[in-house]
């Protein structure tokens, strides 16, 4: 079995009929449609509920809902045909990952963070080159989910900063241009400035 990481855009608005019962919570619904193709799932997590960078099908607010499962290889084919046919999913993705999280390694909701993230040098001149600890904490910062690093990343008309300016080096800067990338199919980052 593999294991796969999903991000699923809920939207907010009730369009039940009337005779049509109380829709299911955000994270249940996801856990209904990953069982029915046939995945299991270990965590659901109700993620964000927040304001789109771009609209979406005309919503401008939408529910994030992340969710680590398990599932053969058709598993992800299948999903994502039911996400198409179903009426509250805006947008998916799903990524596949070495080994499912424990539920101390799930990311926290997402939240505005109090205190900027410094820069790995932060204009210091006699700093010394990163060591194991600091290398991690970066890569652990580029990642599709903390939309809030990765908006320092890219300049007002949109374009991610050149590695002499993000200050990363070659393999990190792969990985930045893929988790801005993501991000932006995820409608946390906008693809153009404001």
């Amino acid at each position: 079995m593999k294991h796969y990481e999903g991000m699923f855009i809920l939207h907010n608005r009730d369009v039940r009929g009337e005779d049509e019962a109380e829709p299911d919570a955000p994270d249940v619904l996801v856990r209904k449609l990953v069982e029915k193709v046939g995945g299991q799932v270990a965590h659901s997590v109700l993620w964000a509920n927040r304001k789109l960078a771009y609209p979406i099908e005309g919503n401008q607010t939408g529910t994030y809902v992340l969710c680590y499962f398990s599932g053969e290889s058709p598993t992800i084919d299948q999903l994502n045909h039911e996400v198409r046919i179903n009426d509250r999913v805006l947008r998916s993705m799903s990524l596949a990952i070495d080994a499912l999280p424990t539920a101390e390694e799930l990311p926290p909701p997402l939240t505005e963070p109090a205190a900027r993230v410094g820069r790995r040098f932060e204009g210091d001149t006699s700093a010394e080159a990163p060591g194991g600890d600091e290398i991690k904490k970066i890569w652990e910062l580029l990642d599709y989910k903390n939309p809030f690093v990765l908006r320092r990343m890219i300049s007002a008309q949109g374009k991610l900063f050149s590695r002499v300016r993000s200050n990363l080096e070659a393999k990190s800067q792969r990985r930045l241009r893929v988790a801005v990338f993501r991000a932006r199919n995820m409608a946390l980052l906008p693809f153009v400035g404001r």
